[in-house]
């Protein structure tokens, strides 16, 4: 196995995305052909031959944030979407001329090395040794790093937040998904912070119970939601869930992973916007998400692209997966796909979502969005005296003091051919 990588580097423009993945894109074509001269082939894992066994990994993606504060609202914020991400990312086993492996995630199937992100009262340098003793005593947590998102610091200082539970992406526009959505969300913690608004303790066992069926089932999974924040309650103060007879609780409210990770995307699509993404850039996201809406039940993920190339053969699933990981074409060769088959629902989900994001207004500190008459809440405090710092669209305070990173800072470390950012 192969690991190319480029130097960190900023990704929060769109013309910085493109000419960053197509850096990316020459090196891993380089690589592939330094692993021809040596008899071998360059493949994502979770590919493998009637020869050679696939070799399961996922791709680490490493956020920077500002303070402490944001480093445990972001770890928060992503551990309620986990089971999500995992949905979305997460692929079985593809070889040649075998079933398809309809697990969620192969990878994470058999780990033993990965544990559900524990809720994080403080990162703070004063808090984290009491945060870890109390995770150790209750939880039996002893290492952070082995959580799913868990905080860390680079040797120069630089606090930072990992994601490891996502698999290797089979396609570079799959790894430019899978990158910006991260951004988008680590976004997302800062505007919250600067809102001063942190993210609640979600029950943990609801959340390790999603995550199981995430990695079981995958796209196809539906998760539990928190009854306390959906349930309706009536005078007496009960939940329409409390079994009305026995005064015990009744089976958790369902809904679909789908609907799960639409959700967790329009919240961020604000910062989704101030990275000026475009909806092809999310089309390996976007298009599984919604095209089964429209009545395209199948060929509509990436796993569908590599079940349809392994009924080829070894050669044609090799040569299509090395094309696919060394092209930097904006939504890769699922959008492509999808485009030659289907263009018309393609056309209206990608157009959707690119008003959405186009339309998003901030959520207001106290919920909702902010109207397109209505002003910031620092504005009408600076008439009445208050607060001068004027909040931007985009999160930031223009109190002075600039940013070295600009909006956000993001990294990726991947395995099998992937990349650092």
């Amino acid at each position: 196995m192969f690991t190319a990588g480029i130097p960190m580097t900023w990704l929060g423009t769109r013309p910085a995305r493109d000419d960053a993945y197509d850096l990316l894109a020459r090196n891993l074509r380089q690589l592939a052909e330094l692993a021809r001269t040596r008899g071998g082939v360059l493949v994502a894992p979770g590919v493998g031959t009637a020869r050679n066994p696939a070799v399961l990994a996922g791709d680490t993606h490493v956020l920077e944030v500002l303070s402490s504060v944001e480093q445990e609202v972001l770890c928060n914020l992503l551990r309620t979407q986990v089971p999500a991400l995992i949905a979305l990312f997460g692929r079985g086993i593809t070889v040649a001329g075998a079933p398809r492996d309809r697990i969620g995630s192969r990878w994470l199937a058999g780990s033993r090395s990965h544990l559900a992100t524990r809720f994080l009262a403080s990162t703070a340098p004063e808090h984290l040794d009491r945060v870890k003793a109390e995770l150790r005593r209750r939880d039996g947590v002893a290492l952070l790093d082995r959580m799913d998102v868990y905080p860390t610091r680079d040797p120069d200082g630089t606090m930072t937040v990992v994601v490891r539970c996502l698999d290797s992406a089979a396609t570079l526009a799959g790894v430019r998904a899978q990158a910006l959505l991260l951004a988008a969300f680590a976004m997302q913690a800062r505007r919250m912070v600067r809102d001063g608004r942190r993210v609640g303790n979600a029950p943990q066992r609801m959340l390790e119970d999603n995550r199981a069926r995430a990695v079981a089932d995958g796209l196809r999974a539906r998760l539990a939601m928190d009854d306390k924040k959906s349930a309706p309650r009536s005078r007496g103060g009960a939940t329409a869930q409390t079994d009305q007879q026995g005064g015990g609780r009744a089976e958790p409210t369902m809904r679909p992973v789908r609907d799960a990770a639409r959700a967790a995307i329009r919240a961020a699509a604000v910062e989704l916007r101030n990275l000026d993404a475009d909806a092809a850039e999310l089309a390996p996201v976007l298009l599984p998400l919604d095209l089964p809406d429209l009545g395209v039940k199948r060929r509509v993920t990436e796993i569908d692209l590599l079940t349809r190339w392994a009924a080829g053969g070894d050669n044609e699933l090799l040569g299509r997966c090395l094309e696919a990981l060394t092209d930097p074409t904006v939504g890769g060769p699922l959008l492509a796909w999808s485009n030659d088959d289907v263009p018309g629902q393609t056309s209206i989900v990608l157009g959707s979502w690119q008003t959405r994001i186009a339309q998003a207004q901030p959520e207001q500190a106290g919920g909702g969005q902010r109207g397109p008459n209505r002003r910031p809440r620092a504005q009408r405090q600076e008439q009445r005296g208050g607060a001068r710092s004027e909040r931007r669209s985009d999160g930031r305070a223009n109190n002075g003091r600039g940013n070295s990173h600009g909006q956000h800072g993001n990294r990726r470390r991947g395995n099998g051919g992937k990349d650092e950012t």
